[in-house]
């Protein structure tokens, strides 16, 4: 299972990194290239949290909430994204610190050694974060990024309808997730209850005896 999990994440590595998901995200499509983003900094990581079982020091998995948030932020402000669209380094860049702040964000979440009800904080946390910015996306009277207002259409979709398409890929997929992620919290504290409810198992027969006889003497 363990295997089978690597290997999902690597192939979801790969889709996002190879065209055409490549290709059409660099210029052609904000929506195509919010989708490479996703499968880069969510669900690849994600996945690989899952296979690998990463532990994490206390104050890291506490860092881990911020440190993805700033860097979620700051690599959609049209500056930045238009720097990392035309310069291969800094494209690169954004790549690599999407997927290590999503595999922080993702071990934090599922095997820190922080309580369950921060564990759940996190993951609302995350979610109100990708509300926020694909709302912005989403509701934007006009086109945040100068490369895909005049990139090539694809789909036959105006520039302002590819980058809402974006935002919307964005909060389906983190709403997804996200809830998928809490359930699975909650039903792990649910889980953890139940066990601690059951009766403690009966004395065995030779310690009982032993009782017994202690109380004859």
């Amino acid at each position: 299972m363990r295997r089978a999990l690597i290997a999902v994440g690597v192939a979801l590595l790969v889709v996002a990194l190879v065209p055409p998901v490549a290709r059409w995200g660099e210029d052609r499509s904000f929506a195509v290239h919010m989708a490479q983003h996703l499968l880069l900094g969510d669900l690849a990581p994600l996945v690989l949290a899952i296979a690998l079982v990463p532990r994490l020091p206390r104050a890291v998995a506490a860092a881990a909430l911020p440190l993805w948030v700033v860097n979620l932020a700051v690599w959609h402000i049209p500056v930045v994204m238009e720097a990392a669209l035309h310069h291969g380094a800094v494209h690169l860049a954004q790549h690599v610190a999407l997927f290590a702040a999503g595999f922080l964000l993702w071990a934090a979440i599922l095997w820190s050694p922080l309580g369950i009800g921060t564990r759940i904080v996190l993951v609302a946390g995350m979610m109100v974060t990708g509300i926020a910015l694909s709302s912005v996306l989403i509701w934007w009277p006009r086109v945040l990024y100068s490369t895909y207002l005049h990139a090539h259409e694809l789909g036959g979709m105006s520039p302002l309808t590819d980058q809402r398409t974006g935002g919307g890929l964005m909060l389906v997929e983190g709403m997804l997730v996200g809830l998928g992620a809490a359930a699975w919290l909650i039903l792990g504290v649910l889980r953890e209850d139940a066990t601690q409810r059951q009766p403690t198992p009966a004395a065995p027969r030779a310690l009982r005896q032993k009782k017994g006889q202690t109380r004859r003497v």
